[in-house]
């Protein structure tokens, strides 16, 4: 699911909603404000502590999905699976991870001309980390391909 190749991408200059649902299937998106892969096939990602839908929809063995789109190049994977760790008060690593991320973004807003004040404002300012178990993956990226599940 996550090779060398892909770290690379959630380490760029991307935008990431994390979807969900609760149990009457009504559906959530939540901005991501950090990804961190732990294996091919699990990753770590943090969210808003007041992401009240998706805190509650965090239940062990529950569906999902991971949206990451860079936002210079429009390349979009979508990830697949289950929630595996449910919502942990955020680290010291954590709060790394998500300096990353948003200096990530602000780098690569300044490419498609959008203000640093503007981008940096999107991302929370507290975040809590779930872990998510990923099975399938899908090409998003905007073209003839778009929907069509990846290797």
């Amino acid at each position: 699911m996550i090779d060398d190749e892909l770290k690379t991408f959630l380490a760029g200059p991307v935008s990431s909603m994390l979807g969900t649902a609760d149990r009457f299937h009504t559906p959530d998106a939540t901005r991501v404000a950090g990804i961190a892969p732990i294996s091919p096939v699990r990753v770590r990602v943090l969210i808003s502590t007041e992401a009240t839908a998706a805190r509650s929809n965090a239940i062990v063995g529950t569906r999902c999905s991971l949206l990451v789109t860079d936002i210079t190049t429009y390349r979009s994977i979508q990830w697949k699976g289950a929630l595996a760790v449910p919502a942990q008060e955020r680290t010291a690593s954590d709060l790394a991870l998500m300096h990353r991320h948003v200096d990530a973004f602000v780098a690569g807003a300044e490419q498609v001309r959008l203000l640093e004040s503007v981008a940096s404002a999107v991302f929370p300012v507290d975040v809590v980390a779930l872990e998510l178990d990923l099975d399938t993956r899908y090409d998003q990226t905007p073209g003839p391909h778009a929907g069509a599940r990846m290797p």
